[in-house]
């Protein structure tokens, strides 16, 4: 037989080598056959970095012998708001500051009373005070890249000597089809990772481990494929959905088309804002329906909650319900915000260079800046040196657009990022957790340029010299923060001429910049 081209590393397996693998069934001969070289044996050494986070790839790996180390080796950190600052802006502003510092410290405790786990491309989560995990003979890893081509999303190297398939895209899709393999890796989830997943959301946090241990076997696993609808606009009320991989696109139903609310990323979940009706019926009475249509943006996997399920939850925990509520009367202000958008809109620049999608913007008049840099000096001095702003921009009558975040109505920074670190707060603004890897999809994702990549420098060991470290450049992504815990940003406070302002854009451009320039 002749010798087959392998195209990945490591040696070629012909389909009879491949179909005395459990895994594979007779079934999938054909597909095999269609599909020889895409799939390799590889063999890795005590030591080797099978791969690193933050790396492109479009290959999945299946354990056949040994075991890995999975972890990300980003430190987690990120260029924060100094809140020493926060005394500087004066009794004017003291009770708006109290107040925003109060909320966020509010919500990082309640956040942090949860265990929190980081969801990677692996068939177990991280969790967050030690991202290490191990993966064993049978497990498969890195399929969201397989998928989807995102960077990968941690560090895997071997603990001992192994042996593994390394395969492309097609091989993973006869795998996925085989229902004994798509068994076992459901089992592998609900076992080594769902408990994790639901414990680490602060929904959950008053949930009894016997009840998780009852929604860990009563829930349904669902997958879709890219573009396929998970429900519509007006469908009926079924069920509560978390998501285990993937992102899915919340829509809205508007004269000009479609309207994006929101990008969920893993980990996240949707489906409850109909349902808390069911505790809190509608006055009318009848069926509750969907207010908004849920996508697959790409290979998606749904952990779905029965509804019989969902309203026990609601029932025994009223602490849960009324976190659902508040996160419904959240979402509810957020979806009318993005839905306001003035349709009588006039301005051509506003459409055509993309302000329309902005909920927040940066002005400087350029009748009062004298270019004195008190902006960007006061950017870096609250972000440890690292400026979230830059005076450039586009220009509307004497005011310039600055280059910083715009709190995009559709933020296309957020899909694909492998370890879901940058995200929209319930508040709007969009903000970058410290487990960021660094590997840049959202800042070439902007199409405004307002994300970028900071380098700092870590330690690690020196792999070429036993015993000795060196110092390795790694990068984090920033944007502006909009300074929340001082509660008014620091360019904005600290320009001298009044130069500086962050506007509501719908406001600004319906008025005209000279009468908006003040409107916060």
């Amino acid at each position: 037989m002749a010798e087959i081209e392998s195209k990945l590393e490591g040696t070629a397996l012909s389909v009879e080598e491949l179909l005395k693998i459990p895994i594979f069934t007779e079934g999938a001969k054909p597909q095999l056959e269609k599909n020889l070289g895409a799939v390799a044996l590889r063999k890795f050494k005590k030591g080797d970095v099978i791969f690193r986070e933050g790396e492109h790839g479009s290959t999945a790996f299946y354990i056949l012998k040994g075991k890995v180390k999975v972890f990300i080796n980003t430190p987690f950190s990120q260029v924060a708001t100094k809140s020493r600052l926060a005394s500087k802006l004066g009794f004017k502003n003291l009770v708006s500051t109290m107040t925003s510092f109060l909320k966020t410290r509010d919500q990082t405790e309640k956040e942090m009373a949860s265990p929190k786990f980081i969801s990677i491309d692996a068939p177990v989560n991280l969790a967050y005070n030690n991202p290490i995990a191990q993966l064993n003979e049978g497990d498969l890893f890195g399929e969201m890249t397989c998928l989807s081509l995102y960077p990968r999303s941690a560090t895997v190297v071997a603990l001992e000597d192994c042996e593994m398939l390394e395969m492309l895209r097609n091989i993973l899709n006869v795998l996925q089809r085989n229902p004994e393999f798509k068994k076992k890796l459901d089992a592998d989830y609900r076992e080594r990772a769902l408990t994790s997943q639901l414990k680490s959301m602060p929904l959950f946090s008053s949930v009894d481990e016997a009840f998780l241990n009852h929604l860990k076997q009563s829930v349904e696993f669902i997958s879709l494929n890219e573009g396929q609808v998970i429900f519509k606009e007006g469908d009926t009320a079924d069920a509560f959905y978390i998501i285990r991989r993937g992102f899915v696109k919340v829509s809205k139903k508007m004269p000009g088309g479609d309207l994006v609310l929101s990008y969920l990323p893993r980990g996240s979940f949707f489906g409850e804002m109909a349902l808390i009706h069911l505790v809190n019926p509608h006055p009318e009475g009848g069926t509750v329906m969907r207010n908004a249509t849920c996508a697959a943006m790409d290979p998606v996997e749904l952990v779905k909650v029965k509804l019989d399920d969902f309203k026990q939850m609601l029932v025994r925990y009223p602490s849960v319900a009324a976190q659902i509520r508040s996160t419904v009367q959240s979402r509810e202000i957020m979806n009318r915000y993005l839905m306001s958008t003035p349709s009588d809109q006039p301005l051509d620049d506003f459409l055509t260079q993309g302000l329309f999608q902005a909920q927040n913007l940066l002005v400087l008049d350029l009748e009062k800046c004298t270019r004195c840099d008190a902006c960007s000096q006061a950017c870096a001095a609250t972000h440890d040196g690292v400026t979230r702003l830059i005076r450039e921009g586009l220009r509307y009558e004497n005011f310039l657009v600055a280059t910083s975040c715009r709190q995009c109505a559709d933020p296309l920074c957020m899909p694909g990022c492998p370890v879901g670190s940058i995200r929209r707060k319930e508040s709007l603004e969009i903000t970058i957790e410290d487990w960021c890897i660094g590997c840049g999809l959202c800042a070439r994702s902007c199409p405004y340029g307002n994300i970028n990549m900071h380098s700092f420098d870590v330690k690690e060991a020196d792999t070429q010299n036993a015993g000795q470290v060196k110092m390795v450049a790694k990068k984090k992504a920033t944007t502006c923060d909009l300074c929340t815990d001082l509660g008014e940003p620091s360019c904005v406070y600290i320009c001298p001429h009044d130069a500086a302002h962050r506007v509501n854009p719908q406001k600004f451009f319906k008025l005209g910049g000279a009468e908006a320039s003040f409107l916060k």
